[in-house]
């Protein structure tokens, strides 16, 4: 089915307004808050940093922040195996 413009346009502006909502709920996170919300320690997260296997930022070349909305992204997109329905039953 093909969209029309209209129909691109509206969708295109619900996803600036979702990307908007979700930036608003954003919160920067130092290396021990990150540590302990994702419940890992401060040198495997380090580890991480280092290989650029997590997302985060280094604003002024030295301390590193997280954001939240990153690593929550970061977490639900590194899935290892998911349960099927069937499975479940």
């Amino acid at each position: 089915m093909k969209r029309s413009s209209y129909q691109n346009s509206i969708l295109q502006k619900l996803t600036e307004l979702e990307n908007q909502i979700s930036k608003g709920n954003d919160k920067p996170f130092t290396l021990k808050q990150t540590a302990e919300y994702l419940g890992l320690s401060e040198s495997y997260l380090y580890k991480l940093t280092s290989k650029n296997l997590i997302p985060h930022h280094k604003p002024t070349g030295k301390v590193i922040f997280f954001s939240k909305n990153e690593l929550d992204e970061w977490v639900f997109n590194n899935k290892t195996g998911e349960a099927k329905s069937s499975q479940l039953k």
